[in-house]
């Protein structure tokens, strides 16, 4: 990734990833590119993660044919917003404003027993925060049946990059784009939020 100095984060990388993160794994396999959109879960030391992907996904079919270890990047997109050059005081070219994050790491298979304390440990980490939530030990027999149609892995953490773009490197636009922004989509709002945090 490759990340000015002026949109480098301002807190450490590692603060920056929730302990649970939605995004898309990626991996090389078989001279073919893979995708899937899934959640990680991160101990806390962002160490290392761990996630699952439903059997009938092509990637963790590729795993079954003896995929048990690969190089993987794991990226997490944050909110994004396009900044119309309109908006400067002086002439200059639009650009996008945004965040993410890539995680690289070495992927490997879970075995039954791990995956399922993987399993209740994400589920749990939601459901705690709802008023009538269901824990993993709660469910029927049945409901449970539904876990052993997916494969579970880990992803030791080799390295994490992340960019922070906010139109630091124009300290007199940055209220006017702020303005501009409050004025528009949910997400272009939320990069509005977070450029306000950074002024």
């Amino acid at each position: 990734m490759y990340v000015p100095k002026h949109f480098e984060p301002s807190k450490p990388v590692d603060r920056l990833i929730e302990e649970v993160c939605f995004g898309t794994l990626v991996e090389y396999v078989d001279g073919t590119l893979y995708a899937a959109h899934i959640p990680l879960h991160f101990d806390k030391d962002r160490k290392w993660a761990y996630g699952h992907l439903a059997k009938a996904n092509e990637l963790a079919a590729k795993w079954d044919l003896g995929g048990s270890e690969n190089d993987a990047l794991f990226v997490i997109s944050g909110p994004s917003a396009y900044i119309s050059s309109s908006w400067y005081t002086t002439e200059e070219v639009p650009t996008y404003n945004y965040t993410a994050i890539q995680v690289k790491g070495t992927r490997r298979l879970r075995n039954r027993n791990e995956t399922d304390d993987d399993l209740k440990k994400l589920v749990n980490y939601y459901e705690q925060k709802e008023p009538k939530g269901l824990t993993y030990d709660t469910y029927s027999p049945e409901t449970l049946l539904q876990s052993k149609g997916v494969v579970g892995f880990s992803l030791e953490i080799k390295s994490i990059k992340a960019i922070e773009k906010l139109s630091q490197n124009r300290k007199e636009d940055q209220e006017s784009i702020i303005k501009q922004l409050e004025n528009r989509c949910p997400e272009a709002q939320r990069v509005a939020e977070l450029m306000n945090k950074n002024l």
